[in-house]
């Protein structure tokens, strides 16, 4: 049965991601068959274990269990330490914002609910222990999502270098600095923005982003000016400065490139930990194209992914509110009546 699921999974996958692959279905179906070949494998050495040096069936069976709940807890616990250390050097690094705490939160949560697993298991605290079972539902459902979303925006990555020459290539703005100078993470969105436009002669070279509350012009104005300083063309550059989000950068985007009768496929370009979340909205939006990334430090980079995803289950939050609802549902039920159970 792990073959097959193996087979169909990978197979849907790999045509869906033909289509388009600006969207994290393909990725979480070949996520859930990479996890479907695991446990085939498992299944294969248990079995060529058991040609070797026969077990009892009961024996058998624990140890098929323990090898698939090593592996998931291993990765779980490694995950923790990662998201506790790189949490630690982003508060050192970027401050206290409730942005820069992401992947310390997810630390501490990952560890944390671990931890109270194996205290209610030492205990004996059966209904905690069931709870915490029966969490590991939606836990499930988000940790999945987020290990097809990191893995599936790698492959986008390379796929979406090799696409066809775009009409226009789109720099999304970011912050600017107190003083309206580009900050080094704008600037190596500009930078690549501008390497793009070379490389497609033909296109035309638009920046958008408004003017933030703490910001003294615009992110469009301050881009324009840093990419003519690199050398772009002054007649093939538009500037967009309205937009406050990222939809509203590629909204008016459209339009103005609509006004100008400039028509066929654009190029977003922003930072890496963004290019998968930009290349989704292009899909929303039905814009043809795709989005590319400029290189971000590293250590800025699981809690940039971390807040990306969670982006993403906002854009789609109905279908993950219904999704998260259905599998809270035990979780609720077991609470309530082990509760009723207590009341006189």
């Amino acid at each position: 049965m792990p073959g097959f699921l193996t087979f169909v999974f990978a197979a849907v996958g790999a045509v869906l991601a033909s289509r388009d692959p600006r969207r994290l279905l393909p990725g979480v179906l070949l996520t859930l068959a990479a996890a479907s070949l695991v446990m085939s494998v498992v299944g294969f050495v248990l079995e060529a274990a058991a040609v070797l040096a026969p077990l009892p069936d009961g024996a058998r069976t624990i140890v098929g269990g323990l090898l698939l709940l090593v592996i998931p807890l291993a990765s779980a616990i490694c995950l923790g330490a990662a998201l506790l250390a790189n949490g630690l050097v982003m508060v050192r690094r970027e401050g206290r914002s409730l942005a820069n705490l992401l992947s310390l939160i997810a630390g501490i949560g990952v560890l944390g609910f671990l931890g109270l697993g194996i205290f209610a298991i030492a205990v004996g605290w059966l209904q905690l222990a069931v709870v915490l079972l029966l969490l590991a539902g939606p836990i499930g459902y988000v940790g999945t999502g987020f290990v097809a979303y990191l893995c599936w925006s790698a492959v986008y990555a390379r796929i979406a270098r090799r696409r066809a020459a775009p009409a226009a290539v789109v720099t999304l703005g970011s912050g600017l600095r107190r003083d309206g100078s580009v900050p080094p993470l704008l600037a190596q969105r500009v930078d690549l923005g501008v390497a793009s436009q070379r490389r497609y002669p033909d296109s035309v070279l638009v920046v958008s982003g408004g003017t933030g509350a703490d910001e003294p012009r615009s992110e469009a104005a301050a881009m324009a000016e840093y990419a003519v300083s690199l050398g772009a063309p002054r007649d093939r550059l538009i500037v967009e400065d309205e937009s406050r989000t990222t939809e509203e950068n590629l909204t008016l985007t459209r339009s103005i490139l609509a006004e100008r009768e400039i028509v066929g496929p654009v190029l977003a370009v922003t930072s890496d930990y963004h290019a998968f979340r930009a290349a989704t909205l292009l899909r929303t939006l039905d814009m043809a194209g795709h989005a590319i990334g400029a290189r971000s430090a590293r250590y800025y980079r699981p809690s940039a992914l971390l807040r990306e995803y969670l982006a993403l289950l906002r854009d789609h939050r109905w279908l993950n509110l219904v999704a998260l609802a259905l599998l809270m549902a035990p979780v609720v039920f077991f609470v309530v009546s082990s509760l009723a159970r207590l009341l006189p």
